[in-house]
Parts: structure tokens; sequence; C-alpha cells
């Protein structure tokens, strides 16, 4: 048993249970009654289908890999990278997707090595301000914004 408590095991649970617990929040009373495909929470179930479904898989080859697995050394990182995903999820709501998307970024890549302060900035802008022009703008699906704007 050990031998599976490596820090990409961690991080696979870690993301099933998450995934889990927001695809638990889809089945509530107020969104039964609106059809399938109307529901707000259809994407979203479709995604966390596909990660619940992503991580059953890495969980099997990682098993099936087990004297392999190298033990965990950055539980700190591990962590405040969990830490850092329940903040982003609780933040999305109260400051908006946007800021709270490239705070999660940018604290995301500093644990996972990346030091160069220009490619911080420009993944924590491009990649959450790419979401919101593709969410608000094309797909029609708005994200939530912050409370003192509604471009972000």
């Amino acid at each position: 048993m050990t031998a599976l408590v490596s820090e990409r095991f961690l991080t696979i649970v870690a993301v099933l249970i998450a995934a889990a617990a927001l695809m638990s929040t889809t089945f509530t009373a107020e969104y039964q009654a609106l059809g399938a495909a109307q529901s707000p929470v259809f994407f979203p179930r479709l995604i966390l289908g596909v990660m619940i479904g992503l991580c059953a898989i890495a969980i099997v080859q990682d098993i099936r890999a087990a004297p392999r697995a190298a033990p965990v050394e950055h539980w700190i990182a591990l962590v405040v990278f969990v830490v850092a995903a329940l903040i982003f999820a609780n933040a999305i709501t109260r400051i908006g997707f946007m800021l709270s998307a490239a705070a999660f970024s940018v604290v995301s890549l500093w644990i996972f090595g990346i030091r160069r302060p220009l490619a911080i900035g420009a993944f924590a802008l491009a990649v959450p301000g790419g979401i919101v022009l593709l969410f608000n703008h094309v797909l029609a699906l708005p994200l939530p914004t912050a409370p003192f704007t509604h471009l972000f």
C-alpha cells in the first residue's frame, strides 16, 4: 500500500473527490425541473463526468504501476495546491472567475516550479481571459463576474 502513496496518486484522488463533490451539487431540486440541455448544469455535468472517468482510468493505471511509484517528496506543495484549488472554487462566486482563475494560475504555476514572472503573468492572464471570451462571447454562457465590474 505504501507504494501507492505517490504525489501522482494523491493528486488524482484529490481531483476525483473534488469532481465527485462538485457533481453531487448539480443534482439539487432546483435544477431537476429544467430540461436536460436547458439546465445550467448540463455542461458542468459533462465536464465533471469526463474528469471522473479520466481520474478512474489514471487510478487504475497507477495501481497497475504501483511498484514503480515514487514516494511523496513535496507534501507541502501538494497540500498548498489542494488548498488553493478549494479557495479557487469558493472565490469564483465572490470575486468572479477571471480574478480567481488568474490568482489560482499564479499559485499553481509557482507550485509546479515555473519561476519566470513573464511566463506566469502571461499564462495567468491569457488562459482565464481566453476562457472568459469563449464562454461569455462565443458560447453565450456567462461566467461569474467580479462584484465591482461586469467586464471580468
